[in-house]
């Protein structure tokens, strides 16, 4: 899949109109359909600026030509930081089951 595909599909799945993103970006609509349809080249300064406006795009998938979805995975979540006694605790408890 294209670039302008993955953006087409991403933009539809999203429910954004042509009209939305043009008034957006400061272009014609006309001008998004072209770029949505392949016919004209999606400038730099437009995918930029698609990509800052939706920040769950993954460059590398939308850049590869093995990935369909362009949309990342959600981030990792990680606990907080644990106390110092909780990790001695926690150290001797399975000491103490192991020994």
């Amino acid at each position: 899949m294209k670039i302008y595909q993955k953006i087409r599909e991403y933009s539809k799945g999203k429910g954004e109109t042509m009209k939305e993103i043009a008034d957006a970006y400061g272009v014609t609509p006309q001008s998004i359909q072209l770029y949505f349809a392949g016919k004209n080249a999606i400038p730099l300064n437009f995918l930029a600026w698609y990509i800052e406006k939706h920040p769950d795009i993954d460059l590398y998938a939308l850049f590869s030509n093995e990935q369909q979805s362009i949309v990342s995975e959600p981030k990792a979540e990680y606990q907080t930081k644990s106390k110092k006694q909780d990790v001695i605790d926690k150290i001797v408890s399975i000491l103490n089951k192991e020994l």
